[in-house]
């Protein structure tokens, strides 16, 4: 089989890189962290006042604060001309496009490599309806609705994963059967809980 075209600055410009998170995780994550920063400020004065290590409430809450940043901020799916990225709770996967068999959306953005290994994302779940919902033209719905605050579901991206994939295929994009994608570790992740968990450890040997 050939090679895949390279893409061109023209195909770039065409498909550029986007993000999706899900709204509500963004939002719960920006106020536990502001309050957790708040709390550490307040309590390390009255820690202080008392005579006692006021680094001690920061470096509990700092752990809250890494588990916040792992579990409601950092998950994430991004497009890109070449593939799709899912940024999970301790791991990232990189599907490209000439290694990707399918995409689905059961219970979440689920990619499917051409090894037959699923991968999952965490950021983008299935929407979750309230009460039964009538018959609708779905993809009249998906065209209408703007990116609005029920707009990052899996069903969503699933579509647009699709489209940038067959955006892929028409740019001369060559496919590799039976190859499938590994996932690493996350730096982004473990960093920060790592070194909370060091932070929290060194002020509870010192104190």
């Amino acid at each position: 089989m050939g090679r895949s075209r390279p893409y061109t600055d023209r195909t770039m410009a065409a498909s550029e890189s986007q993000t999706y998170r899900t709204l509500p995780a963004r939002i719960v994550g920006w106020v536990i962290l502001v309050a957790v920063a708040g709390l550490a400020v307040v309590m390390g004065s009255v820690e202080a006042g008392l005579g006692n290590n006021p680094f001690s409430p920061a470096a509990f809450l700092a752990v809250v604060a890494a588990i916040v940043w792992v579990v409601l901020l950092r998950p994430a799916v991004r497009i890109e001309p070449g593939g799709v990225t899912m940024s999970n709770l301790v791991t990232d996967v990189t599907v490209p496009y000439e290694r990707l068999g399918a995409v689905k959306h059961q219970w979440a953005l689920e990619l499917v490599d051409n090894a037959g290994t699923k991968h999952s994302s965490w950021a983008i779940p299935v929407r979750r309806e309230l009460r039964p919902r009538r018959d609708i033209d779905s993809y009249a719905e998906s065209t209408t609705r703007r990116k609005a605050r029920e707009g990052n579901n899996a069903e969503v991206i699933a579509g647009r994963v699709e489209k940038e994939w067959q955006r892929w295929r028409l740019a001369g994009g060559v496919e590799e059967p039976g190859r499938g994608v590994h996932r690493t570790w996350a730096r982004g992740a473990l960093v920060p809980l790592l070194g909370s968990v060091a932070f929290l450890l060194v002020i509870l040997l010192v104190g």
